[in-house]
């Protein structure tokens, strides 16, 4: 048996086959979920529950409030039952496992209502692309991604193409944003977080037909520019076929974005209320002016009462204010109630950041 030619045929089929299910994927996101009742009737109507809270911890903390109100509000008419993929009966009990689906995006978008704080996050993608080590002016990728996020209803900022080029070739030549770099992006972009990375795409060589066969990588880092701090960070792989090489090359990075596309989203949420893989957030607290050591002493000491607010840094005392760095494990708005507590007045908040007075 010719093995070359048995992969190279394995290539294709995957290619076609991770193309139609970032096709699926853009339209329902489907989960198998196992029920088990006296009953196929009872077993079967457990599903549809069991679904929603499945697909709403993705995004969402079990038991905090914003997964409570998702859970209760969400529209059962947008939840969809599909086929009983297994099913057996043990000691008089019904176990199946059965489809549920949902409009793609739609738990993220009852998730980003149900924060406000989250809905306030602007966030940028700026992922240079490579095909056989030549730059792609249009990345794919970064589409995709781009795409996935506001159907989840999160705010991506959108820059002109000169700056985004510009941008994606900082992002190249420094792709671990060191020194200013996340502090330039932040202005430029006005934003609060970055989805960057890097992708390639490489020749496999010929497929049946005469097709090109194309593997593509994508390394995605979510970063809070406020601090710099890595959120999360994860690759991915895809493939595909063309006639041309150009082809080939930009669907298997364009396929690569859409199952990235698939759980970034997700990761976001996650990331924006400090839980899930993602590091514990670092915000950044600007006092404004004027401010004295004394007070902002004093404001350290009060704060360091409370177990979750240990790792304070103090980043800048002058004529501005102050600029504090607090790694947090919950939310944005859960942090604001904290400082109040602590006899702050919280008077701004964009994304990772906020804005206090004495």
């Amino acid at each position: 048996m010719n093995w070359e030619i048995v992969q190279k045929a394995s290539v294709a089929a995957l290619a076609l086959s991770s193309g139609a299910l970032a096709q699926g994927t853009s339209e329902r996101l489907t989960l198998d979920i196992e029920v088990t009742g006296q009953d196929r009737d009872r077993a079967y109507a457990q599903a549809m529950e069991k679904g929603i809270e499945a697909l709403v911890s993705r995004n969402l903390t079990p038991g905090t409030a914003a997964y409570t109100q998702v859970l209760r509000d969400f529209p059962r008419a947008d939840v969809r039952l599909g086929r009983i993929l297994r099913e057996q009966t043990v000691a008089g009990q019904v176990y199946m496992t059965v489809q549920v689906s949902v409009p793609r995006g739609a738990v993220e978008r009852a998730a980003v209502r149900a924060l406000p704080a989250v809905a306030q996050t602007r966030i940028a993608v700026v992922i240079p692309e490579v095909i056989l080590r030549r730059p792609v002016p249009d990345p794919a990728a970064e589409t995709e991604i781009a795409r996935g996020l506001i159907s989840s209803g999160l705010r991506v900022v959108d820059a002109s193409q000169q700056v985004t080029n510009a941008l994606r070739e900082m992002v190249r030549a420094n792709p671990t944003l060191s020194g200013t770099a996340a502090a330039e992006l932040r202005t430029r972009l006005n934003t609060d977080l970055l989805v960057t990375g890097e992708a390639f795409a490489e020749e496999y060589g010929s497929v049946a037909g005469g097709l090109r066969g194309y593997t593509a990588r994508l390394e995605v880092k979510v970063i809070d520019l406020a601090s710099g701090q890595l959120l999360h960070s994860q690759a991915f792989q895809g493939s595909a076929v063309g006639a041309t090489d150009a082809v080939a090359g930009k669907t298997a990075l364009m396929n690569v974005g859409k199952i990235a596309a698939d759980v970034l989203p997700g990761i976001v949420l996650k990331a924006l209320q400090g839980s899930g893989s993602a590091a514990q957030r670092a915000f950044v607290v600007r006092v404004a002016p004027p401010v004295t050591f004394t007070q902002v002493n004093a404001l350290m000491a009060r704060l360091k009462t409370n177990v979750s607010l240990q790792d304070l840094t103090v980043r800048t005392i002058d004529a501005a204010g102050a600029s504090l760095e607090i790694p947090f494990g919950g939310s944005v708005l859960e942090l604001a109630a904290l400082l109040e507590s602590a006899g702050m007045q919280v008077v701004g908040m964009t994304g990772a950041e906020l804005t206090l007075k004495f």
